[in-house]
């Protein structure tokens, strides 16, 4: 039976002999040409650790993995790639696969060379997880771990004391659900949502707007914060109604001017043509801010009134590439 392991691209070989090979992999004849080597072209600024949960399909896998490919021609990293196996299902108890490629620009001096380690494992072997990760990573530099269909309980039954040594754990709650957030997280500071770091152009455009209006002018009087989405948006609405949350609470520290707001996401009528709603609702009713960004568009609508007069202003707030995602989780 065909495993995640088995999907992975890459040359299978002894878990024994993948830092060997590795260690040779760059080294060329082109040298003795008078050339520079492929080491040349790879630098390793970090570890990026892909762990796959058993429920992910292979083809979903290898989205991912690319994804992961092309954030390390940005962000040179060594990409070890965890992948479980089902009892049963093989032979050996630990599979190995090392992947390399290099990537040529408009010249050869734009080369990038990646390299990713394989590990297939038992998925009731994690108790030799950790000592092997640690033998493939790459000494002294910031190990970031991406989560992708492990399920939350085992996170926190069995992961938690690892992730204590990375700078950064990163999941999506879109794909994940609300569980994650329910974890007791070590270093809760160090752990993002790719679906929070999507909403990067979104909350730019937000931030931005209001960043013109002195905070007291926000939050003065303001009742009511929702976030209406429409289904398939309602991990963004609720990442993007705890920023706003976050947000009015600094203005409130600021301004010492705070009354019980309430914040909400609801969802929007099948038949509305945005995404995600955003309403801000003033005592008095003359006041308001409103944000709205289109299904299936790049198309966001602002309308405000502070009390100097109403505002619409249309903007184009474009998608983030993954890469981009992923490195705005990672760093940021």
């Amino acid at each position: 039976m065909s495993t995640l392991f088995d999907a992975m691209p890459g040359v299978v070989m002894p878990v024994a002999d993948v830092m060997k090979t590795l260690s040779r992999m760059w080294q060329s004849d082109a040298v003795q040409a008078g050339h520079e080597a492929p080491s040349a072209f790879r630098a390793s600024q970090m570890n990026l650790v892909l762990q796959f949960g058993l429920s992910t399909l292979a083809e979903e896998a290898n989205g991912v993995f690319e994804q992961a490919i092309k954030f390390a021609q940005v962000y040179p990293c060594r990409i070890v790639v965890l992948c479980p196996l089902k009892e049963g299902n093989h032979d050996m108890f630990l599979q190995g696969k090392l992947f390399s490629q290099c990537y040529i620009g408009a010249s050869a001096r734009e080369m990038c060379c990646c390299e990713a380690l394989v590990l297939g494992y038992p998925v009731n072997g994690v108790g030799f997880l950790e000592n092997q990760v640690s033998v493939w990573l790459e000494n002294d530099l910031p190990v970031y771990h991406w989560l992708h269909r492990v399920p939350a309980r085992r996170v926190d039954e069995l992961y938690l004391p690892y992730f204590k040594l990375c700078t950064r754990v990163v999941y999506d709650s879109t794909i994940e659900g609300p569980e994650y957030g329910k974890i007791h997280w070590p270093k809760p500071e160090s752990v993002m949502d790719l679906a929070y770091a999507r909403l990067l152009p979104s909350r730019q455009s937000i931030g931005q707007f209001l960043s013109s209006y002195p905070p007291l002018l926000l939050v003065q009087d303001l009742l009511r914060v929702e976030c209406r989405h429409a289904v398939e948006n309602d991990t963004e609405a609720e990442n993007l109604l705890r920023w706003q949350e976050g947000c009015l609470s600094q203005c409130a520290k600021l301004t010492k001017e705070y009354s019980d707001v309430g914040f909400s996401a609801l969802p929007l009528d099948a038949a509305s043509p945005n995404a995600i709603e955003v309403e801000w609702k003033y005592d008095g009713g003359k006041k308001y801010f409103r944000w709205s960004h289109a299904k299936k568009s790049d198309c966001v609508n602002i309308s405000a009134d502070f009390g100097k007069g109403p505002v619409e202003l249309p903007q184009q707030v474009k998608p983030m590439l993954t890469e981009r995602v992923l490195a705005e989780a990672l760093f940021f």
